[in-house]
């Protein structure tokens, strides 16, 4: 039928287990159970200038911060950062800034991105998806969940 917006019907779950995972990210007590694997990601989206907050899974080497994409075909807010872009981090209960990019497959940054992703997750497959690399602003670190 012309004119039919077709909903993604997965789309209401993801928000209800992103606000979950956020929820869980800053609260004292309760951030424990997600930090060491998941931190708050927030930038502000090229086009429409909107705040965006995900969680992501995440590995780190020192000041290097890697974000795999899985199922980028299905994602659009990895491609804010196909040019280098700012981002927050709530990082285990620290506020740090930093500048992410897309690391695709065949670029000459992929082999180190993909070592510190498997050294963190060994058992997921990093193939061919997009990877953000965020490399971290050391003097932003500040205590707390606040932006």
């Amino acid at each position: 039928m012309a004119g039919t917006i077709t909903r993604h019907p997965a789309r209401p779950r993801w928000k209800a287990w992103n606000a979950l995972t956020l929820w869980i990210l800053r609260t004292p007590g309760l951030e424990r159970l997600a930090e060491r694997q998941v931190c708050e990601l927030r930038f502000r989206a090229r086009r429409s200038g909107r705040d965006i907050v995900l969680p992501v899974m995440y590995a780190q080497d020192d000041g290097t911060v890697v974000v795999l994409v899985g199922g980028a075909d299905r994602k659009v807010w990895w491609h804010n950062f196909s040019r280098p872009h700012r981002v927050g981090l709530l990082l285990r209960g620290m506020t740090r800034g930093g500048t992410g990019h897309v690391v695709a497959a065949g670029s000459p940054e992929r082999a180190d991105a993909a070592r510190i992703y498997n050294d963190r997750f060994p058992d997921l497959a990093v193939e061919d998806d997009p990877m953000i690399v965020i490399r971290l602003d050391p003097e932003t670190r500040q205590p707390g969940g606040t932006s």
